[in-house]
């Protein structure tokens, strides 16, 4: 009998040192909101209208007290655990005080099956009223229609800010993420309407996804420059068998569509992890790594491993027929 109570003393007492965990992503009040904590201190980041920062600490009865910082107002709030830590009640005020309102929140994906989950970030290609519009990301959408347990989702991007505003969204997809960015691309980086995307501001962007399983960049020489190995080098660990991958040349539009199907098929249809389907893309497809064919120039498609080195020389473009490229 003492021993049961000294058992029990002791488990309520581990119990009650134990601080709430708000690690993870969390659909809220006012949209996605990712938090990260390292022992009972908390950071933090949402969208609204702009990047918004969260920084607190979780006290001893499990209560996060936090201030936030968004790009026209400040304040405070907290939040507490539901009791099976899915979900969270709380409020905020301004600085300067006054009236408290509510901020609740649940854990992304609670409700939602598992899936995988092909992301495409696309900057228009159209550049006047002269041109039609037409999308990679909608004959993707449409192809992969037909294959059970993939969910496509496609949209438009101008900036650094839509490409972080849409990762921080991809973070509460449950499954695996597939994300591709498409648009123009130079060994400088991904370009957009509204600048190029520097290696910082897509580190920035990835860091709430822990579900990322392949980054490919549908876009022209990125993989020649620092981009790729830059945003390997941002994390101590990826999952099993994940890839950087692109092109290191100017690639014919023709070229990128028929390597990125096959691609992509083998991932999200065959079931290959991103490494060996990249290694397949070379070996089936004769003008994808550093040698034309007869027909079309070489695309240079490369891809990177944690801790591996390119897969393919980076060689420059192959001269000869004029394409219009990525």
């Amino acid at each position: 009998m003492r021993l049961t109570m000294i058992l029990a003393f002791t488990m309520l007492a581990a119990a009650a040192g134990q601080t709430a965990d708000f690690s993870g992503t969390w659909e809220t009040t006012y949209g996605t909101l990712f938090l990260q904590q390292d022992n009972s201190d908390v950071t933090g980041y949402y969208d609204m209208g702009g990047y918004c920062s969260v920084e607190g600490t979780v006290n001893s009865s499990g209560r996060l007290v936090f201030i936030y910082v968004e790009p026209n107002a400040a304040g405070e709030g907290w939040f507490e655990l539901t009791d099976d830590a899915m979900a969270f009640t709380g409020e905020w005020r301004p600085d300067g005080g006054g009236e408290w309102f509510g901020w609740e929140g649940f854990r992304a994906g609670a409700g939602m099956a598992p899936s995988n989950w092909l992301v495409v970030l696309e900057a228009e290609w159209q550049e006047s009223m002269t041109e039609g519009e037409y999308s990679f990301g909608e004959m993707l959408d449409a192809w992969f229609a037909r294959v059970p347990g993939v969910s496509v989702r496609h949209r438009f991007v101008h900036d650094a800010q839509d490409v972080a505003s849409f990762c921080l969204e991809c973070s509460a997809l449950p499954g695996n993420l597939y994300l591709v960015i498409a648009s123009h691309g130079s060994s400088s980086g991904v370009s957009l309407p509204g600048g190029t995307l520097t290696p910082e501001q897509l580190i920035q962007a990835l860091v709430p996804c822990t579900n990322i399983a392949m980054l490919h960049f549908s876009c022209c020489e990125v993989m020649a420059g620092a981009t790729p190995s830059r945003v390997l080098a941002s994390r101590q660990s990826w999952p099993e068998g994940f890839v950087v991958s692109g092109y290191s040349n100017s690639v014919d539009w023709a070229a990128s569509g028929i390597l990125e199907i096959f691609y992509f098929n083998q991932i999200l249809e065959m079931g290959l992890p991103p490494s060996e389907a990249a290694q397949s893309v070379m070996d089936e497809i004769g003008f994808a790594g550093d040698q034309p064919t007869e027909w079309m120039d070489a695309a240079g498609f490369e891809w990177l491993e944690p801790g591996a080195t390119p897969s393919v020389s980076g060689r420059p473009p192959v001269s000869g027929r004029t394409r219009q490229g990525r």
